[in-house]
């Protein structure tokens, strides 16, 4: 690409359309047809289009790089947020297994993206009842707990005396 057009793209006096065409041309122009450097092919080079089993997210990944991945997660490709979220669910139960875990995590990703994608005041709604069912359920088995206990107390403390 020549300098004044350079200069031109940096104070924005190219429009979106001109932008666009001048990075094309410059991208043929540099090109070099799929090959390495050194002039041999390297299909492992190639970038190819891959989609997140988990979340959908689609990425640009080497060919080495995607045998890798799905050689470590039990044969699906997960992208590199995923595999943080399945890696951090290995740590906390290691016993379940990575198929498990994987398992898991699809299933929250499908959970998010039926619900907090499509209509995201419904999900707010649902999550403030779920916190509000938890937080119900937390004092309930807690207050359970707490009146067992008196109950065991007051059964002992209170039995009736009988003096002869």
């Amino acid at each position: 690409m020549q300098e004044s057009t350079m200069l031109q793209i940096r104070n924005g006096l190219l429009g979106p359309k001109q932008k666009d065409h001048e990075l094309q041309q410059s991208f043929s122009k540099f090109s070099n047809n799929g090959k390495t450097p050194c002039g041999q092919s390297g299909s492992s080079d190639v970038a190819q289009m891959v989609r997140c089993a988990c979340c959908g997210v689609a990425e640009d990944c080497t060919a080495a790089y995607i045998r890798r991945v799905r050689t470590a997660h039990c044969g699906s490709w997960v992208c590199g947020l995923c595999a943080e979220a399945v890696g951090e669910r290995l740590r906390h139960e290691p016993g379940a297994g990575m198929e498990a875990a994987l398992r898991s995590h699809m299933a929250v990703c499908r959970d998010f993206n039926t619900t907090t994608r499509l209509n995201p005041k419904l999900s707010l709604a649902g999550s403030m009842r779920d916190i509000a069912r938890r937080s119900f359920n937390r004092r309930a088995s807690s207050t359970a707990t707490y009146h067992d206990e008196l109950r065991t107390e007051r059964a002992i403390s209170c039995q009736p005396r009988f003096f002869v």
